[in-house]
């Protein structure tokens, strides 16, 4: 029978990358420009539907914007946003990212609540899914948008109806 070793059960666990491999890795992570994001772009672009991206002057800075629409769409990373069952939590600085993950997600509700309270209406979706289910994640944009086309249309078919009566005659 082969000795267990115990001692290793105690000691913390060591990030297997120095402190200046650990520093450029992090820093080569983007916040914008990442593979989902330019996924569907690309795809809003190849079917001609005009966007923005990255609007500075829109709280939270959604990925993907439609201005007339008033839609926002958020594609959010499954570690920094916090997956309920995909974010795999690193095994050192525990607490560090823990609070960092729970902030993000505290302020990703405060956005959707802010936008949502101005008229917006906010789609996010995950990165994993982008990636895995990219026309679903597609389709859940395009629907938003006919919903929106809808109500506009209904509400220029109310103003014109309006518009349509006849005024009495003045004598």
């Amino acid at each position: 029978m082969k000795p267990i070793l115990w001692i290793f059960l105690f000691l913390p666990i060591m990030d297997n990358l120095t402190k200046e491999q650990r520093r450029k890795t992090m820093q080569s992570i983007r916040s914008k420009g990442t593979l989902p994001e330019r996924l569907i772009m690309q795809e809003l672009k190849r079917r001609k539907i005009y966007f923005a991206s990255y609007v500075d002057s829109i709280i939270g800075k959604p990925d993907v914007v439609f201005r007339r629409k008033k839609i926002a769409v958020f594609i959010d990373s499954d570690f920094w946003h916090g997956h309920p069952k995909r974010c795999i939590m690193p095994k050192t600085n525990i607490d560090y990212w823990l609070h960092k993950i729970t902030r993000n997600r505290k302020r990703d509700k405060e956005v959707d609540r802010s936008l949502k309270q101005a008229g917006w209406k906010v789609i996010r979706l995950w990165a994993y899914d982008v990636k895995h289910q990219f026309d679903k994640c597609i389709q859940i944009i395009l629907n938003e948008l006919r919903k929106e086309n809808r109500s506009a249309k209904y509400k220029a078919c109310n103003k014109s109806l309006k518009q349509m009566r006849i005024k009495p005659r003045t004598a």
